[in-house]
């Protein structure tokens, strides 16, 4: 076990010395990369959520959320843009804390739906503002630099993505302390007997919003990341099919911190090579990777090595 730590603790320290030598490796790339540690943090929102057994068909909410929070306020603080990021997370979070004090008296499929209704709401909503969202067209976003400093658009690209990289170092650490703190615990006792963290004396409802409303920011920070970074934000951030595509990642990746962020790289990958062969029907290579993910790996790719490793004990064993 000591060795299999080593292992992984080796190779995410590798990961994130090429992350953050992408830039100038290959500096084209640096966007798509962007994208994939924004949608991995909104992923991890809905990972976190796994592990009380829900899942959120909904969490486009805070997602989009924090992107029209970051479009909003850019025409005020253009160049404020680290501010603006904190401002659309904590948009996220605040409305995490209104919408959980009424979701989280739920469990299973009514947990699942009422976040998907709460999203569809939003998004009908804005789709028919025109004056506040810009309709169907959405919103152009006008973030020109960093803590006071106007930038070019290449200069604010890296910027955003180094801003980006050392939020996810720096959540990932405090996303896993909470996991291994009482807290955290309570959410996997959540999903095996709910009953039993009643009869100690602590609320369930109180541990699961906790966790909400940290989903909740996470996912604001997400789309505040990914609006900053393509420019523009619409309503259907906020449909149904952004949510699908974090719980895509969030299976495809599996439970724990890094887990999401490797669904969101081969989401990112898988559809890049469907759009150039396969884009009619990418969906099709889409669905037979989660059949096989399911099948095969069923913690996601992050899990594999203990998947592995359970199987060759197994095999040892027969």
């Amino acid at each position: 076990m000591r060795v299999a730590g080593k292992l992984r603790a080796a190779a995410l320290v590798m990961a994130l010395a090429f992350c953050a030598a992408l830039p100038f490796l290959s500096p084209p790339d640096t966007f798509q990369f962007t994208i994939v540690l924004a949608v991995g943090l909104a992923g991890l929102g809905v990972a976190l959520l796994l592990e009380a057994g829900l899942i959120s068909f909904g969490h486009a909410l805070f997602y989009g959320m924090g992107g029209y929070t970051v479009a909003a306020l850019a025409s005020i603080f253009p160049r404020f843009g680290l501010l603006l990021l904190l401002f659309g997370a904590g948009a996220g979070a605040v409305l995490a804390v209104i919408a959980g004090l009424f979701i989280v008296r739920y469990r299973g499929v009514f947990f699942a739906m009422l976040n998907l209704a709460l999203s569809m709401v939003a998004y009908s909503m804005l789709l028919k503002s025109y004056a506040i969202s810009g309709g169907s067209e959405g919103m152009v976003v006008q973030v020109q630099g960093m803590l006071g400093h106007a930038l070019g658009p290449a200069e604010f690209g890296r910027a955003l993505f180094y801003v980006c990289l050392g939020s996810v170092v720096l959540l990932g650490f405090l996303l896993q302390y909470y996991r291994r703190s009482p807290a955290g615990w309570g959410l996997g006792a959540i999903e095996d007997r709910e009953i039993r963290i009643e009869y100690l004396g602590v609320s369930a409802n109180r541990l699961l919003l906790q966790a909400y409303v940290i989903s909740g920011f996470l996912g604001g920070l997400g789309g505040a990341v990914a609006a900053s970074a393509v420019g523009h934000i619409a309503p259907d951030a906020f449909f149904w099919t952004t949510s699908t595509v974090l719980v895509v990642v969030a299976v495809l990746g599996g439970r724990g911190v890094v887990g999401p962020f490797l669904g969101a790289a081969l989401y990112e990958l898988l559809s890049i090579a469907a759009a150039r062969y396969l884009s009619n029907s990418w969906e099709i290579l889409l669905g037979a990777v989660i059949l096989l993910v399911i099948r095969f790996a069923r913690d996601g790719f992050a899990g594999l090595p203990d998947t592995w490793r359970a199987a060759s004990l197994g095999w040892r064993r027969q």
